[in-house]
C-alpha cells in the first residue's frame, strides 16, 4: 500500500481519504476568511520581524503586510488544486506544507495553545479542533519527511 503523501519521480502525490480532503478544503475557506478579515487568530502567521520595536514593525506591516497575506491566499488556492489533482510539483508542494503549518498555527491559537504553554488541557468544546490539529500534524510530518526523501513507497521511514 502506498503512502498517502509521497514522491513520484519529480512530482509529489497526495491521496487522502475523501473525508480528510473535505476537512482541508473547509479549512482553506476558513483560513481565507480569517486572513481577509485580519483576524487576531492569524497573528502567529505574521510575527513581528523587529521584536519589540513597534515603530519598525508597523512600518514593515504597511510595506509587506498585504503581500504576505496575498501569498498565503495564493498558497491556499494551490492547496485546493493539489487536493483536486492529487499531484504537486516542488513549488506547489512547498505551498502545501506552508499552508498545513499555517492551519495548525491558527487552530492552536484558537484552542489557546502557545509556544510557552503547549500543554493546555483539552476542552470538550475544542475536541474536534484537537483531532483536526493532530491530523494536520501527521500530514505535515509526512510532507516534511517526503521532502526530505525519508519516506519509502510504503509510507515507512527509511534509513532506520
Amino acid at each position: 500500500m502506498s503512502a498517502p503523501i509521497r514522491r513520484d519521480g519529480d512530482a509529489y502525490v497526495v491521496e487522502l481519504d475523501p473525508s480528510m480532503v473535505a476537512v482541508i478544503e473547509g479549512l482553506c475557506g476558513e483560513m481565507e476568511t480569517l486572513l481577509r478579515d485580519g483576524s487576531p487568530l492569524t497573528e502567529r502567521l505574521f510575527p513581528p520581524p523587529y521584536g519589540d520595536d513597534d515603530e519598525r514593525n508597523e512600518g514593515y506591516a504597511v510595506l509587506a503586510g498585504s503581500e504576505l497575506t496575498e501569498n498565503r491566499l495564493a498558497a491556499l488556492e494551490t492547496v485546493r488544486g493539489v487536493l483536486r489533482t492529487g499531484r504537486a510539483d516542488e513549488e506547489e508542494f512547498q505551498a502545501w506544507m506552508r499552508s498545513l503549518n499555517d492551519m495548525r498555527l491558527v487552530l492552536g491559537t484558537m484552542m489557546g495553545l502557545t509556544d510557552e504553554d503547549p500543554g493546555v488541557p483539552r476542552r470538550p468544546e475544542h475536541e474536534q479542533a484537537h483531532q483536526v490539529y493532530e491530523f494536520l500534524g501527521a500530514a505535515l510530518e509526512m510532507t516534511v519527511m517526503t521532502i526530505a526523501g525519508d519516506m519509502d513507497e510504503g509510507g515507512s521511514r527509511g534509513g532506520a
